[in-house]
């Protein structure tokens, strides 16, 4: 569930003073500071990133390993979570800060850098854990592991503040957007979990991967509406070579009318 962060607010949430130049990294890094927006957070100087036109906006969600977005997280169990930035026009890039917590501000679970080369790394300010961007980054899709916190935790949330750049080498022109995304304990265990009969990926062909438990329509439209693909695939897994890098989007509905929907970056 996300809340949008009322501007009174949203002034915590910046991803801070810096001048948030086209090689920045975070401000938990370069100032030592939380301004995620979560309890207990440092003031913010949000008011150096106006002027842009680019209204930014944020979205989260939790997956397991083998794929598929969630609303709940499976307690002890690693997720990744998934921090997506959209804008208007074309900015330079974007930038991240966040962080999980529990309702009175404590850490939630664990943070893990999954990938040493890309575009996150993790920090730690007075003890709490700090996801961010270590450069401009020019795709607004990141991810870093999450280990889910134990069976009776009881809900967490994702604080995020994002900025859309223009690389100006200065704070103006810049747009800020900062908000609250809450995710409620699910099952005890993966062995308990609803698996999704649609698992939706790419592999380093660029290609488009379904692993279906049940036949299966599926559509794949580009950004610009065109589409993709349109076909009904058996039970198994496919490969679709889909011709388009950037964001493309994966409609299937199920045999037994289950409707999944994603968004996913392919490099053709």
């Amino acid at each position: 569930m996300k809340i949008s962060i009322l501007s009174t607010l949203s002034t915590s949430l910046v991803i801070g003073a810096f001048i948030l130049m086209s090689n920045s990294s975070g401000v938990a890094h370069q100032q030592n500071k939380d301004r995620t927006g979560a309890p207990g957070s440092d003031n913010t100087c949000q008011q150096c990133h106006t002027g842009g036109n680019y209204n930014p906006q944020v979205d989260v969600y939790l997956a397991l390993p083998l794929g598929g977005g969630a609303s709940q997280y499976v307690p002890g169990e690693t997720h990744t979570l998934v921090v997506e930035v959209s804008s208007n026009g074309s900015p330079a890039g974007y930038g991240v800060h966040g962080t999980v917590v529990f309702a009175d501000g404590s850490n939630a679970g664990e943070l893990v850098d999954q990938d040493a080369n890309d575009c996150i790394w993790l920090d730690e300010v007075d003890g709490r854990h700090i996801f961010e961007q270590n450069d401009l980054c020019a795709s607004g899709m990141f991810e870093v592991a999450w280990v889910a916190p134990p069976a009776g935790s009881g809900s967490v949330s994702v604080y995020v503040a994002a900025i859309a750049a223009n690389g100006n080498s200065t704070s103006s022109g810049d747009d800020f957007e900062g908000a609250q995304f809450q995710f409620n304990e699910g099952v005890v265990g993966v062995a308990e979990a609803d698996v999704d009969p649609v698992l939706i990926s790419h592999n380093a062909d660029g290609e488009l991967d379904l692993i279906l438990e049940m036949p299966t329509d599926c559509a794949v439209f580009g950004m610009d509406g065109r589409i993709l693909f349109d076909g009904a695939l058996p039970t198994g897994r496919h490969s679709l070579a889909v011709g388009q890098s950037g964001w493309i989007v994966v409609r299937c509905v199920t045999s037994n009318g289950r409707t999944f929907t994603q968004r996913i970056w392919t490099n053709a």
